[in-house]
């Protein structure tokens, strides 16, 4: 993935988290009832970010490629 370094997203913006010693990809969802991570593969069910939780955003996904698409990469 490629990753630009921000600290906030816009809602529906896919980024990179930290969350309680896990790191996720996932769309970032702020709702009324609260802030939730939501994955594009829909056998994962959303995980919600409460107040009491370590969480921090490393960074918005701007792109990807495979490992193959990278010169030198085995």
């Amino acid at each position: 993935a490629w990753i630009q370094k921000k600290d906030s997203l816009a809602n529906g913006e896919i980024g990179i988290f930290y969350l309680n010693g896990n790191t996720y990809i996932k769309e970032l969802h702020d709702e009324p009832d609260g802030v939730y991570l939501i994955s594009l593969n829909q056998k994962y069910r959303p995980i919600q970010v409460l107040e009491s939780d370590s969480f921090k955003i490393f960074g918005k996904v701007i792109g990807k490629c495979k490992g193959a698409e990278i010169p030198g990469f085995h």
